[in-house]
């Protein structure tokens, strides 16, 4: 499972660098989604709607009670943990650097537990920046995209 979920993160990352090139959306015009994919689990993601320009990645397997958080960061400077938070909770998790398909790129993936406070925050409230090297990003929530948040965690955590 891994070598598919980098290697779909490598091409998510070549388009993206491709996308940005002709012009890069704003957080704004981005949204959540959630797909499941028979022998890779649930994934949910940030990004533009109907392509493969995303700013986060969560993976994991059906009630396997952990996460799997990946996003892509330059090479040349890539952090070595992601910072989530959302509200007063925050939550940096020590990241793994992986090479990405897109020249100039790298991933950093972490894990924690599918019951991770900030993560449980986030799907309370909506609320969600990602960090990791001195910047953040907020991940706005749609009133409509809070129940695709919800069903993600309660497809990861543990029976």
């Amino acid at each position: 499972m891994r070598r598919r979920t980098i290697a779909g993160l490598g091409l998510f990352c070549l388009l993206a660098a491709c996308a940005q090139q002709a012009g890069s959306p704003t957080a704004a015009t981005m949204a959540w989604s959630l797909n499941h994919a028979e022998g890779e689990g649930a994934k949910l993601a940030f990004g533009e709607p109907d392509s493969d320009n995303l700013l986060l990645m969560m993976t994991c397997q059906a009630r396997s009670g952990e996460v799997m958080v990946t996003v892509a960061a330059p090479e040349n400077r890539p952090a070595h943990a992601i910072e989530l938070k959302s509200n007063d909770r925050t939550t940096r998790l020590p990241g793994q650097i992986v090479p990405a398909m897109a020249e100039g790129e790298a991933l950093i993936e972490a894990q924690t537990p599918a019951t991770n406070p900030t993560l449980a925050n986030f799907a309370r409230t909506g609320d969600l920046s990602i960090g990791g090297d001195g910047s953040s990003a907020k991940l706005p929530v749609r009133a409509n995209e809070r129940q695709v948040v919800r069903n993600f965690l309660a497809t990861c955590r543990a029976a």
